[in-house]
C-alpha cells in the first residue's frame, strides 16, 4: 500500500482527474457519433460516490483525535494516514492506482521507502513501507498535487481498470447456498482468529508471525488447530490483492492443510469487486480446501463441530452487512439441532457495537432467531479494534477481534469509561509524535470440552487479556 494512496485528499485529486477523463473520453466518442453509456454510467458513479465522501469521510471516522482535549485535538486525521474507504468505488479507485503504482510501464524508478511520518526509531513502520518516493511536506496536504506519472496520461488506464471493477461490483460471484461440508474436532482443539488482515503492511505481517507462533506451539503439543481470517482485504478484494496482501503472509504454510484448517469469511472490501478473487484465489487455494462443499465448489459459510461445541461461520459480505439466504434457515436448523452443544459465531460484521454503527440489515435477520436460540459466543471483526462486550442481544460473549492488519489511531484512556454494552478494549498504545497509534492483534482459543481458554495476543505478542468462555 502506497503512503500517497492512503491519504484522503490524494484519493479525492485522483478522482477529480478521472472525473474529467471520463468526461473527455465521453466528448471524444459523442462528435465521432459513437455511443458513450458505459461513461455515462462510470460517471454516475463517480459522482454519486464523490457527493458522498465530500458530506463525511467514508474513511475510519470512529477513530478521529477528539476535539475536546487541548494537545490531542492538534494531531493530523487519520484519513492523512490511513485512508480505507468504505465507498466501493473509492476503494476501487484506490485498487486502480496502487496497481499503476506497480505496473513496470508505470514506474519511473522513483518508488522508495515510505516517509518519516508514520515510522518510530527502528520499530516497523506504523503504517506502510511502500512509498512513489516523493516527501509528503504537508500535514494535511490540502493541495497536494502529485506526480505526471499519474497526470491526464495515465488516468486513462485507471478509468478503465475502475469501469472494471465496477462492472464486477454490479455483476458479483454467484453465491454458493450450499454450506461447506461440517469439519469435525478433537474434543481439545486451538482456534486462531484474526479479522481484517489482508493489507499487506509491515505489522500485518507482524501479527502473522506471531499467529505462527501460536501455531507451532499448539502443533508441538499435539493439538489441532485451525487459523480462521474474519474478513476483509483490501482495498477491493481483486485477485492480485490477495495474492500479494493475503495468501504470501498467511500463518498457514504450503502443504499444511492436513495438519492446520484455513478457513477465510466474506466481507464487504471482499466483494468491492465482485467477490471474485474470494471465491476464485483465496478459497482456490490448496489451504482452503476444506471450503468446497460435496459438490467440490467454494462456499463461503461453514460449520465446525465437536463433542461439546458447533462453530457456526457466517457470510455477511455478499449482502453487505446482511445474510444473503438461505444462511438465516440454515443458521436456525444449525442451532435448533446443536443438542447439548454450545454455540460460537464468527462472522465479519458486528450484531452491535459501543462506538460505531450496527449491520441494521444482518441485526433485522439474526435477532429473531437469536430470540429463540441463544448462542454462547460471537466473534467479528469490521471495527478495526479489539473489544469485549457484555451479554447483549442472547450472546453471552460478544467479541470484536478486527484489529488485525489496518492501522488507527488509540484515542481513549485506560480509565475512560465504556459505552454500553462494552466491557473492555485494548488501549495500549505507540505514542509517535501527535499520534497515538494502536496495537495489531488476534485472538486465540484453546477448547477443551465444554470450555474456551480465549487469549488477545498484539503484534508484539504480547497477550493483554485472558478470559474464560462457557
Amino acid at each position: 500500500m502506497f503512503a500517497e494512496f492512503l491519504n484522503r485528499d490524494v484519493v479525492l485529486h485522483h478522482l477529480d482527474l478521472l472525473k474529467k477523463s471520463v468526461v473527455t473520453e465521453r466528448g471524444t466518442k459523442s462528435s465521432a457519433g459513437q455511443p458513450t453509456a458505459d461513461e455515462d454510467a462510470l460517471l454516475t458513479e463517480l459522482n454519486q460516490a464523490e457527493a458522498k465522501e465530500r458530506v463525511a469521510t467514508t474513511g475510519q471516522a470512529s477513530f478521529e483525535p477528539p476535539t475536546d482535549r487541548r494537545v490531542w485535538k492538534e494531531a493530523p486525521p487519520l484519513d492523512d494516514y490511513v485512508f480505507i474507504s468504505k465507498d466501493p468505488v473509492i476503494s476501487l479507485l484506490q485498487s486502480a492506482l496502487d496497481e499503476c503504482a506497480e505496473c513496470e510501464a508505470y514506474n519511473d524508478g522513483s518508488r522508495a521507502a515510505a516517509p518519516p511520518v508514520g515510522r518510530l526509531g527502528d520499530e516497523l513502520p506504523l503504517v506502510t513501507d511502500e512509498s512513489l518516493g516523493r516527501s509528503l511536506q504537508s500535514t494535511r496536504a490540502r493541495d497536494r498535487r502529485l506526480f505526471e506519472k499519474f497526470s491526464i496520461t495515465d488516468i486513462g488506464w485507471v478509468r478503465s481498470k475502475v469501469a472494471e471493477g465496477i462492472r464486477l461490483l454490479r455483476g458479483k460471484h454467484e453465491f454458493n447456498s450450499r454450506p461447506a461440508k461440517v469439519a469435525t474436532m478433537p474434543d481439545r482443539v486451538r482456534l486462531v482468529l484474526v479479522g481484517d488482515w489482508g493489507t499487506g503492511l509491515p505489522r500485518a505481517q507482524a501479527v502473522a508471525a506471531q499467529m505462527r507462533i501460536k501455531i507451532d506451539e499448539a502443533l508441538a503439543q499435539g493439538v489441532s488447530v485451525h487459523v480462521i481470517h474474519l474478513g476483509d482485504v483490501y482495498y477491493s478484494g481483486w485477485g492480485r490483492e490477495y495474492k500479494k496482501r493475503f495468501l504470501p503472509y498467511w500463518p498457514v504454510r504450503a502443504g499444511e492443510a492436513q495438519r492446520v484448517g484455513s478457513w477465510c469469511l466474506n466481507a464487504n472490501h471482499d466483494m468491492y469487486s465482485g467477490g471474485y478473487g474470494y471465491f476464485g484465489d483465496a478459497l482456490g487455494d490448496p489451504r482452503f480446501a476444506a471450503w468446497q462443499n460435496d459438490g467440490h465448489k467454494p462456499t463461503s459459510f461453514f460449520s465446525l463441530v465437536n463433542a461439546h461445541w458447533k462453530i457456526l461461520g457466517l457470510d455477511t459480505g455478499w449482502d453487505n452487512a446482511g445474510l444473503k439466504d438461505p444462511q438465516n434457515q440454515w443458521l436456525e436448523d444449525e442451532l435448533r439441532s446443536a443438542g447439548g452443544r454450545k454455540t460460537l459465531l464468527l462472522s465479519h460484521h458486528q450484531l452491535f457495537s459501543a462506538f460505531d454503527e450496527v449491520a441494521s440489515t444482518l441485526v433485522k435477520k439474526v435477532t429473531p432467531i437469536l430470540s429463540r436460540n441463544p448462542v454462547t459466543a460471537w466473534f467479528w471483526g469490521h471495527e478495526h479494534r479489539c473489544m469485549s462486550f457484555a451479554a447483549h442481544a442472547n450472546v453471552k460473549f460478544g467479541r470484536c477481534v478486527g484489529d488485525g492488519g489496518v492501522p488507527v489511531y488509540q484515542w481513549h484512556k485506560e480509565s475512560d469509561p465504556y459505552p454500553p454494552p462494552g466491557l473492555y478494549e485494548h488501549r495500549r498504545f505507540i505514542l509517535n509524535g501527535l499520534e497515538r497509534w494502536a496495537y495489531m492483534g488476534f485472538a486465540v482459543l484453546d477448547l477443551t470440552n465444554d470450555k474456551i481458554e480465549a487469549k488477545y495476543v498484539d503484534d508484539k505478542g504480547i497477550e493483554h487479556r485472558r478470559e474464560t468462555i462457557s
